[in-house]
């Protein structure tokens, strides 16, 4: 029990700092770094060729440590793809919100796919890589499909709200929310061979196409009838 001063106050107690295992926050923020870490080497080298050895260096844990916290590779990689859309799924709905019809969300959603290679370094290229992943990886692939589709979400909620305002046709729209998810792959595993320069390039002329600024209106010219009319 703390005793009291001679003003009748009762002080704190101070007390000396354990040694040994850290506290349960530290834990947490162990997982945290190991997460990061297995971002960074499964976008920079894939999962096949990723070991626990490179994930435990970046984080500054040993390789066997890893399992007080995954109890496999593929656990690891899950967590990891559940904690990159935890940091960049807020990111793109900041970038729909204020917006006031489909075509301005699908250009800005679209935008938002270049800023975040900018914003989470980290992160974009490991969830570019997904759909290779899932190419060369049957469990990784069945896994995935498993898993909550938000961003999938968000673009069907852009599509909905493109026909209620009469901007998309109804049976139109399973067509729109796939040309969407079909050019937003492309355009991250075309960022992951042309690097964030060619991405920015790509998806300034998407959304350039979808707000009807791609084109301009040709001026074909008539070619002159050759020779002397009969």
């Amino acid at each position: 029990m703390r005793a009291p001063t001679s003003s009748g106050r009762i002080e704190p107690s101070r007390q000396v700092p354990r040694r040994g295992r850290p506290p349960g926050s530290n834990r947490d923020a162990t997982k945290q770094r190991i997460l990061m870490a297995a971002c960074e080497c499964f976008g920079a080298r894939g999962f096949e060729t990723t070991t626990n050895r490179e994930i435990g260096d970046r984080a500054g844990v040993t390789p066997a440590a890893i399992y007080q916290y995954f109890d496999s590779k593929l656990v690891l990689y899950l967590e990891a793809l559940r904690a990159a859309h935890r940091e960049i799924v807020p990111f793109f709905l900041a970038a729909v919100e204020k917006t006031a019809t489909a075509r301005e969300a699908l250009s800005a959603l679209t935008r938002a796919y270049a800023a975040a290679y900018e914003r989470f370094p980290t992160l974009t290229p490991f969830l570019s890589g997904i759909v290779v992943e899932m190419h060369r990886q049957p469990e990784i692939a069945a896994a995935v499909i498993a898993e909550p589709h938000t961003v999938l979400e968000i673009i069907a909620a852009i599509v909905e709200r493109g026909v209620s305002n009469g901007e998309i046709e109804r049976e139109r729209s399973a067509a729109v929310i796939s040309m969407f998810l079909a050019t937003t792959i492309g355009l991250s595993l075309h960022a992951s061979i042309a690097g964030k320069a060619g991405l920015v390039e790509a998806v300034d002329a998407y959304t350039r196409l979808l707000e009807g600024s791609l084109f301009q209106t040709a001026q074909v010219k008539r070619a002159r009838p050759s020779g002397r009319a009969r």
